[in-house]
């Protein structure tokens, strides 16, 4: 079997639990390196996941380790530059999401992944919900025979509370975190004082924008947006033959848990996609058809598809090493995902204007 050898940059919570464990468990992957700047942090976790190679930095890492990959899982402000730095030194390369704070940024680790023949994959792991592939076969397939009727709306919605369901990582130390250089965290256009909001609305509702992306293949322009720093936001969109709503709201942590979904309205009746919080292990998200009678006004059949007991972080971790083992690009490659930040900018434009 070949086995994929893999650097790895970032021990971390994420790091640790939503990929590490699964990584090392693979057959086809050999993790030969790891770099993490905070050392006590660093010895423990090359010992306990027997791990040959320890590296003080990204950096050093890129110099003296051969591999053909990594995994850089770090702090969301150190994403852009350690990406950069990774696809320079012709590396495939799987990264957290966001992917860049900005679109500009985005783009240069696109590009530099295209010019060096790259495969370069971001960590929007919700297309590898089973539950959400279900839905977007069942979707097609409705689109194309018409079963349903026309599409009358759809809504794409996140109340973001706690999505720490019993996650941990394997290894802590008490060494205090470094902070990250200061960098630009929002496009120039955008008015400081929005900074830290568009910066955690990227955060959290990038998953979301990023299921609107890979359900329609409709440009989605966005009309309105009534943005609430402390509540409910919603973007009204337009993908020509109907409308759409995106709606987001940030709960305290300990209130009501973690709801995320999408709902699609037809004529003849619905497909409505309800998703588990992202740190839920081996539970997929679920999947629910209904079907009306249009003319008695009523419901006639009804439909629950569950997904299997599979983790979408694990799932989205193998298509990575598939993909750079098989030479093509995965759902969620970087040229993919760069087209959220149309529909991105587009609300914070709008939000900026008012």
């Amino acid at each position: 079997m070949k086995k994929l050898k893999v650097g790895w940059v970032g021990a971390g919570f994420v790091g640790q639990a939503a990929h590490l464990e699964r990584f090392s468990k693979f057959e086809n992957v050999d993790i030969v390196g790891l770099a993490e700047l905070r050392p006590d942090l660093r010895n423990k976790v090359l010992k306990s996941y027997d791990i040959k190679r320890g590296f003080n930095n990204h950096s050093d890492l890129l110099k003296e380790l051969e591999c053909d990959a990594v995994v850089a899982v770090v702090n969301r402000r150190n994403t852009h530059q350690i990406a950069k730095d990774i696809l320079t030194a012709k590396k495939h390369l799987l990264t957290e999401k966001p992917m860049a704070p900005t679109y500009k940024q985005a783009k240069e680790l696109v590009d530099i992944a295209k010019k060096n023949s790259l495969i370069y994959s971001v960590g929007f792991m919700r297309r590898y919900d089973d539950a959400v592939i279900k839905a977007k076969n069942i979707l097609e397939n409705y689109r194309k025979n018409n079963n349903l009727g026309d599409i009358l709306y759809v809504k794409i919605y996140v109340e973001a509370g706690n999505d720490y369901c019993g996650i941990f990582q394997r290894i802590d130390t008490r060494e205090k975190r470094l902070k990250p250089p200061p960098i630009s965290i929002a496009p120039e256009w955008l008015d400081k004082d929005l900074h830290t909001e568009y910066e955690k609305f990227v955060n959290i509702c990038s998953h979301d924008i990023n299921l609107i992306t890979y359900f329609f293949n409709e440009k989605c322009e966005v009309k309105h947006v009534d943005f609430r720093k402390n509540g409910y936001s919603v973007a009204i969109l337009d993908f020509g033959k109907f409308p759409g709503a995106l709606e987001w709201v940030y709960r305290p942590s300990n209130i009501d848990g973690w709801k995320e979904g999408v709902e699609i309205k037809f004529e003849g009746g619905e497909i409505k996609l309800d998703l588990p919080p992202a740190f839920l292990q081996n539970v997929s998200g679920c999947v629910s058809v209904r079907f009306d009678d249009i003319n008695e006004h009523k419901q006639v059949n009804k439909t629950i598809i569950q997904g299997n007991y599979t983790w979408s972080f694990e799932n989205s971790d193998k298509a990575f090493v598939n993909a750079t083992l098989d030479g093509k690009q995965s759902l969620h490659s970087g040229a993919e995902i760069i087209k959220d930040f149309d529909i991105i900018d587009n609300i914070w434009k709008l939000i900026a204007s008012y």
